[in-house]
């Protein structure tokens, strides 16, 4: 797979400002071999959130919050999308979150036999366990790692916690891109800065014929997507975002939802189980090559 990674970032053009489905849809065979036949998920830990702080003019109502981890399969391994945080990391954010330790072990046994690793963006509770775990040293070598994301982790604790020794930058696969790059077959990086300098998203299309695009953190709730409006101004606690940037994305991902494309959106908890009832995303994460999922 790393070899396949290498072709891919050889096929890197530069594209529009405005990132369009008709582009990644046409980078789906960029990469030769089979699409992927599933996406599967765990929730690594959850806590409750108001509706309120993450979509403006929202109600106040309690929402689930998970932090999930996302697992590409196909017939023959598979590709980590986000990473998780462990049980410290989640205690020094301060969160009041349920920490699940055995679904995590499951998470780091995913992370371990994945091809590749990747982020949607370099806060925390989505790279931690890449870069402070026990785990870290053994996965940065599979971990693909964009050079905005790796800036941030090097000049920007806010975002991550715990300050990040330079000595250990050589080991993740370090890379940059214009706006959209083909990393295996049917799967896309979608450049995304806004909710921080290294966001990205992840097109992917299915052996089936689904497409589906993990959004990261561009909302907190699908119901920023449904109205295009984001977070109020003072749940914008962890570094600069750019607002402009989001609004753009949102907007982009309402028009590839009326185009057909799932939207997944990482923290929206009522949304990951109804994606799950409908089939497009499998519940649990794969813990063998042969594609048996260990359910949570």
């Amino acid at each position: 797979m790393i070899r396949r990674l290498l072709f891919a970032l050889a096929l890197a053009q530069p594209l529009a400002a405005q990132p369009e489905l008709t582009v990644a849809r046409g980078l789906v065979h960029a990469v030769p071999g089979e699409l992927p036949t599933a996406i599967g998920y765990l929730n690594v830990a959850e806590w409750s959130f108001p509706l309120s702080e993450a979509v403006e003019n929202a109600p106040n109502t309690p929402v689930s919050l998970p932090t999930a981890v996302f697992q590409i399969r196909f017939a023959r391994g598979w590709i980590m999308v986000d990473a998780g945080m462990d049980r410290a990391h989640a205690m020094a954010a301060g969160d009041s979150s349920e920490f699940f330790d055995d679904r995590y072990a499951r998470a780091i046994a995913a992370l371990r036999g994945a091809g590749l690793i990747v982020v949607t963006h370099e806060h925390y509770d989505h790279i931690g366990t890449v870069t402070h775990s026990a785990v870290a040293n053994e996965l940065a070598p599979k971990t693909m790692l964009t050079r905005a994301q790796m800036e941030s982790l090097l000049h920007n604790s806010t975002m991550t916690l715990t300050p990040f020794d330079s000595a250990r930058a050589g080991r993740y696969i370090v890379f940059d891109y214009d706006r959209e790059l083909p990393i295996a077959p049917g799967v896309v990086l979608i450049k995304a800065p806004g909710h921080t300098p290294g966001s990205q998203m992840v097109y992917v299309k299915l052996a089936s014929g689904r497409e589906v695009i993990l959004s990261g953190d561009v909302t907190l709730n699908h119901l920023g997507i449904e109205t295009e409006k984001q977070k109020p101004d003072p749940a914008h606690r962890v570094g600069t975002v750019d607002q402009a940037a989001i609004a753009g994305e949102l907007a982009w991902l309402h028009a590839a939802e009326r185009a057909g494309v799932s939207v997944v959106v990482s923290h929206d908890g009522a949304q990951l189980e109804t994606l799950a009832r409908e089939g497009v995303l499998r519940k649990g994460l794969a813990a063998h090559h042969r594609g048996r999922a260990e359910h949570n």
